[in-house]
C-alpha cells in the first residue's frame, strides 16, 4: 500500500506526494523527508507511517500541532481516505493506493536545497503522476 498526499493549501498547490512502506518526518530538520519552508513548522514536526494495512500520523510535540480534518492529533490517529492533514500552513488530501506497484523511488532530493531532478521540482508544474517522497524534500509553504 502507498499514501498519495496531495497539497490542496499551500505551494505548490496541487502537487502530490506519494509514500510507499515506511516512515517519514515531516519537518525543517535536515533529516526530515519533507521539510516545509515555514515558522509554522517545527523542527520534528510529524511522523507519517504507512504499512500494508494502512496509514498513521503521530504529532511529534509540534509547537502548532497537527491537524486531521481540522482536529489536532493526539498520539497517533489512523488516516483514512478523504482526510484532510494539516502541516503548519500546508493541507494535504490524502487518498490511498493499494495496487502491488509502488511507483519508483529513485529520485534522490539534495539535503541542502530540497530541490528534486528537474522533472520534479516541487516549484515547477508536473505531470498528473505523484512524486516519490521517501527522500528530503523542502516544500515551499505559505506562511
Amino acid at each position: 500500500m502507498s499514501v498519495k498526499l496531495l497539497i490542496v493549501h499551500g505551494r505548490p498547490q496541487g502537487k502530490s506526494l506519494l509514500f510507499p512502506d515506511g516512515e517519514y518526518l515531516f519537518g525543517r530538520g535536515a533529516e526530515c523527508h519533507i521539510r516545509p519552508n515555514s515558522e509554522w513548522v517545527s523542527w520534528q514536526h510529524c511522523l507519517l507511517r504507512v504499512g500494508a494495512s494502512g496509514a498513521s500520523v503521530r504529532d511529534l510535540g509540534s509547537r502548532n500541532g497537527t491537524l486531521i480534518n481540522g482536529a489536532r492529533v493526539r498520539d497517533e490517529q489512523p488516516l483514512a481516505h478523504g482526510d484532510q492533514l494539516q502541516v503548519g500552513p500546508l493541507v494535504f488530501s490524502v487518498s490511498f493506493d493499494t495496487s502491488p506497484s509502488v511507483a519508483d523511488t529513485s529520485n534522490h532530493a539534495s539535503a541542502d536545497t530540497g530541490d528534486l531532478p528537474a522533472l520534479h521540482r516541487l516549484d515547477e508544474p508536473t505531470a498528473d503522476s505523484p512524486t516519490p517522497a521517501p527522500q528530503p524534500q523542502s516544500v515551499p509553504a505559505d506562511d
